[in-house]
């Protein structure tokens, strides 16, 4: 009797496998793909950040020069 038991557990182990397999196996595509597209994402912000670094800078200091202006122009 107890053979027939563990042929029973041993077969919806088995089948519990197969589904589990065949479930998942959609995400391991993907998931890959998904790095690359995360990492050109991230490579294009960081030249777009690269690229706007230096007008960012110069508007930067004209505000700065403006707001020094101001308060000199009040006396």
């Amino acid at each position: 009797m107890a053979t027939i038991a563990k042929v029973l557990k041993a077969g919806i182990a088995r089948t519990s496998r197969k589904e589990a397999k065949g479930s998942t196996q959609g995400i391991g595509e993907t998931n890959p793909s998904l790095r690359r597209l995360v990492a050109d994402l991230r490579r294009r912000v960081f030249v777009l950040e690269r690229e706007n670094k230096r007008p960012m800078a110069t508007i930067r200091k004209f505000q700065v020069e403006s707001a020094d202006k101001k308060p000199n122009a009040k006396k």
